[in-house]
């Protein structure tokens, strides 16, 4: 990347693969065929780059690009994203009342409504929103006895509803579909109380990654597609999803470590023998969590390098032992190969965490490129 008038070379890069974010886009379009696909692009694009994204994606004609806030959805019209807009977030009344107010009634946002206070707010300004039902997630939304209560209001005051929606809580359960069930019957309810009350939304959506692949109901005509979006899958028996992205670093140093010395924070690797330990600019703040210290493994070359030692803030250390590494070689921490010990999904197990955490915890200061 340009630095002033010299070329700056990132130690650290996410190189973003276009093609696989389209393949699985895709792959989900002949999954879903009588659901229009959406993707969601929250939280940095699950660590991937909001703006990166929306530009792959942006000559796909969706109806929707998802976000979860009114900073994100700025972000992608100063980007000059021509795709629909829905903020399924919160979004504080004070934001839409600060002189933008114009600016924004003709913008293609979508709102979420999930209170009677929001549904006030955006029938006063006339924004289309989508109204969020709660159908056992108890987080966000309208109960069906709320709904019931709130729906002759929503007709007064002329509330735009264009779409609704709810959020499936177990839908990734290889086990048990009963709350999924539960849940869709409940959002059925919700829909019938809706129509009756002379109401005729357009898009109808109730699920995410792993609904989208179990409820099956020609009234759903949407699916927000997250995770697997960027190549994580999220049940069984639907193969093919390609991983979106990997995570490049830099080796800086190479150290020659005796056989009994401590490597790291609180000494609590030591080496069992002479050994070259690698340094690499990854830390806690960069990507990799603390949980993978003594746990985790990076590629160099070609070589599976186990982490030892604690992962500090900015950099962690790798057992280089049994690789051919000089300086500043490049090591891959997330690989785009799902079989890989070091992918996502591989190192997320390694971390106990799910593979969102890796993935959203990337820092936005790490470049990112579009390949």
């Amino acid at each position: 990347m340009p630095f002033g008038k010299k070329k700056y070379r990132n130690l650290n890069v996410v190189h973003v693969f276009k093609d696989a974010l389209k393949h699985n886009l895709h792959l989900y379009q002949k999954w879903c065929p009588h659901q229009a696909i959406c993707p969601v692009l929250k939280s940095n694009a699950y660590g991937h780059g909001l703006t990166l994204v929306a530009k792959a994606l942006d000559d796909e004609n969706l109806p929707f690009f998802v976000v979860d806030s009114l900073y994100e959805a700025y972000e992608l019209k100063k980007a000059r994203i021509k795709t629909p807009i829905l903020i399924i977030g919160a979004s504080h009344p004070e934001s839409l009342h600060t002189g933008i107010i114009g600016r924004v009634r003709r913008l293609p946002f979508h709102f979420s409504v999930y209170n009677k206070e929001s549904a006030e707010l955006f029938a006063k300004l006339g924004y289309p929103v989508h109204l969020k039902i709660e159908t056992g997630f108890s987080r966000l939304g309208f109960s069906l006895e709320a709904l019931t209560e709130q729906l002759p209001f929503f007709k007064k005051i002329g509330l735009n509803i264009e779409g609704v929606y709810t959020h499936f809580a177990d839908a990734d359960n290889p086990h048990n579909d009963a709350k999924t069930t539960e849940q869709v019957q409940r959002f059925e309810t919700a829909l019938t109380l809706i129509e009756k009350t002379g109401f005729s939304p357009k898009w109808i959506h109730c699920a995410n990654s792993a609904g989208a692949l179990k409820v099956k109901n020609p009234k759903f005509n949407m699916a927000r597609l997250g995770i697997s979006l960027y190549g994580i899958p999220v049940i069984e028996g639907f193969e093919g999803l390609k991983p979106a992205m990997e995570l490049e670093s830099t080796l800086i140093a190479i150290n020659e470590v005796k056989k009994g010395e401590t490597v790291g924070y609180g000494g609590t690797f030591t080496a069992p023998h002479p050994m070259r330990i690698g340094i690499i600019p990854v830390g806690y703040y960069e990507a990799l969590p603390r949980s993978l210290s003594n746990a985790g493994c990076v590629e160099v070359n070609g070589t599976l390098c186990p982490i030892v030692g604690r992962v500090c803030m900015n950099l962690c250390m790798v057992d280089l032992s049994h690789a051919e590494a000089k300086l500043y070689d490049p090591v891959i921490v997330y690989s785009r190969h799902p079989e890989q010990k070091n992918s996502v999904l591989e190192q997320s197990k390694a971390a106990q965490l799910i593979p969102y955490e890796l993935l959203v915890h990337i820092s936005e200061s790490v470049a990112r490129r579009l390949e």
